[in-house]
């Protein structure tokens, strides 16, 4: 069985020439760049605290059009944010039947992604309405309780739904019938969704952190306020920080710097996967300045939300370059394990 879905994933169907789907395939470059979009818009409204500025869903204050919220800040935000969602939602829906309709031509695990990435994006607008309507007071971040649990589904199933739509659009591409596949890839693909594992696992910290109001419990940096690299006084917030911004950033940055290193040495003269390593090496040092400053700056809103948008690039480059690297897995090879096809599987 797994030998099988192993088979399918790294060997595409080519049933027509690749330039027959090219719309197709920009069309969904265009829709994971508006996801981009949508992620910073929506990531601001949280930094800059308007996620409550309509206390009703999915209507705003009973209307799609409601009064003054272009003079409102909070209130520009916050709409802003549901009509981007409203944009989206209906962009991956017309890609999911794009894709059905020329689904005997695509690679066989398009269609699946499709599917997926049109559950993601309906699961997402459900959490952003149950974050709202179980939170009609607005509660303080610190409050905690069932609505703040929505906020951080909401937010980490953004990034699980960009995933799916990169992985997709990878699987579209011209640069996907293009690629030949080779040995030496399978260990770069397998440790790529590893790599994209732990950088999720990451983002769903630090998501947990900004909603619970926790980014300045450690105000300093590298070391905290005692003088040391370890927090002298412990609690769930200090304890959530110092996992988000000394624990978890290392141990990112090492995983990356490996799936770089192995990309490099193993697949030195395939551009389609050296520029997405060297692109991933160019985030990785970018989230971590805008980490370091974050913390300096004391959370500045814009600097905040770039700082979150980065960290989804980080993830997606990771995703991209794991996808096309596992498509050079040869189908088969029966004895090496399907791991890195199991954790596809997990993200899609």
């Amino acid at each position: 069985m797994a030998a099988s879905l192993r088979q399918s994933f790294v060997k595409p169907i080519d049933i027509h020439s690749p330039g027959e789907n090219a719309s197709l395939a920009l069309y969904a470059k265009l829709v994971v760049f508006l996801t981009f979009v949508l992620i910073f818009i929506g990531g601001h409204t949280t930094t800059s605290g308007a996620g409550m500025a309509f206390a009703d869903w999915p209507l705003s204050h009973g209307s799609l059009n409601p009064e003054g919220w272009r003079q409102n800040f909070m209130m520009l935000l916050e709409h802003g944010h549901r009509l981007t969602a409203g944009l989206v939602a209906t962009l991956v829906a017309i890609l999911f039947f794009w894709v059905l309709w020329k689904r005997p031509t695509l690679h066989g695990k398009a269609f699946p992604l499709a599917l997926w990435a049109l559950v993601g994006v309906l699961a997402q607008a459900v959490l952003g309405g149950l974050r709202v309507v179980l939170d009609p007071q607005g509660m303080a971040p610190a409050a905690g309780g069932v609505a703040t649990v929505f906020r951080v589904l909401h937010g980490c199933c953004a990034q699980a739904e960009l995933c799916l739509l990169v992985a997709l659009a990878a699987l579209l591409s011209p640069v996907w019938q293009r690629l030949a596949p080779q040995p030496a890839w399978q260990g770069i693909g397998r440790f790529g969704w590893i790599t994209a594992g732990v950088i999720y696992f990451q983002l769903i910290v630090g998501a947990t952190m900004r909603h619970l109001g926790a980014g300045l419990a450690i105000p300093t940096f590298p070391l905290t306020p005692g003088g040391g690299f370890l927090p002298m006084a412990h609690n769930v917030f200090v304890d959530l920080n110092f996992t988000h911004t000394r624990f978890g950033a290392a141990l990112v940055t090492a995983f990356i710097v490996i799936l770089v290193v192995k990309t490099l040495s193993r697949a030195g003269g395939e551009p389609r996967l050296v520029r997405p390593a060297l692109g991933l090496s160019l985030l990785l040092v970018s989230q971590v300045a805008l980490g370091m400053f974050v913390i300096w700056k004391s959370h500045p809103p814009m600097l905040t939300t770039i700082h979150v948008v980065n960290g989804a690039a980080v993830l997606a480059t990771t995703v991209l370059l794991a996808v096309r690297a596992s498509h050079g897995a040869p189908s088969g090879v029966g004895a090496e394990p399907a791991s890195q096809l199991e954790i596809a599987e997990a993200l899609a």
